[in-house]
């Protein structure tokens, strides 16, 4: 029996190995020569139990308010952001010569004749009655006489009024004088605020950013309400100066020049 097993083995490989030289076969063969082992099933793993807290989820607590730093204000109250500076706008050209010839003309009119009175008294008594013979009563000796002096050219009332005109062109002069440096403080001081303005934005960004301290902003916050100050005591000189000078004209022009005035000092 075994020598027949062989025989057969040897007869198979033989035949195999004959087609195996013009074309390669797989082959498995079926017979196993190793001592067959039964197969160990592994054990499925299993989830462990679902350990469960013994006490309830604690509450979360509530956010604490957004409290933002605190921060200097502007002079204005604006918010933090660069201040745009508007180009200044000058105050128009006023010519101050055809200012004053308005006001000069404008003057209460003169009087044409300059009447200046004096007066003269006297008085006289006599003991005899020397005066007139048919004075039988004697109210003769008793005499009191005014006498009145109006001239129709008079030197001293000719110099008062030049004087007084004189007087009055220097009030003009002035006056016109004040308000056209009352505006030049007034465009100066515009110009300087919108530069203060625009530094003490600029500080206070640096100032809540942590780059610079307070002490710089509230410098800069100073400086724009001294500039404020300058403003306002340069519209106080435009409006003073523009009233001296309607006041100076005669009632019917009073107002009209005025008006005048106003338009051009805007």
């Amino acid at each position: 029996m075994r020598r027949n097993k062989r025989n057969l083995l040897t007869l198979m490989l033989g035949g195999w190995l004959s087609i195996g030289a013009a074309q390669a076969w797989e082959f498995q063969s079926p017979i196993s020569f190793e001592d067959e082992k039964p197969a160990i099933k592994k054990p499925t793993p299993t989830a462990p139990p679902e350990i469960r807290s013994t006490y309830t989820q604690q509450e979360t607590a509530p956010s604490p308010p957004d409290v933002k730093p605190y921060q200097i204000p502007t002079l204005k109250g604006e918010k933090r952001d660069f201040h745009y500076i508007p180009p200044i706008k000058l105050s128009p050209k006023i010519d101050a010569d055809e200012v004053f010839r308005m006001i000069v003309n404008c003057f209460p009119e003169r009087p044409k004749w300059g009447i200046e009175v004096k007066s003269v008294a006297g008085l006289r008594y006599a003991e005899q009655n020397t005066v007139s013979t048919f004075d039988t009563a004697g109210l003769s000796r008793y005499y009191a006489g005014i006498v009145a002096e109006m001239p129709l050219y008079s030197a001293e009332e000719l110099h008062r009024q030049r004087t007084q005109e004189y007087q009055r062109r220097g009030e003009v002069a002035t006056n016109v004088a004040a308000l056209l440096k009352a505006l030049a403080d007034r465009d100066r001081a515009l110009r300087l605020i919108g530069i203060d303005e625009s530094v003490e934005a600029r500080s206070q960004i640096r100032v809540y950013e942590g780059i610079a301290p307070a002490e710089e902003q509230i410098g800069y916050l100073k400086e724009v309400a001294s500039r404020t100050g300058d403003l306002v005591t340069a519209e106080a000189s435009i409006t003073a100066a523009r009233l001296a000078l309607s006041s100076q004209c005669r009632d019917e022009l009073a107002d009209q020049v005025n008006d005048y005035l106003k338009v051009v000092t805007q």
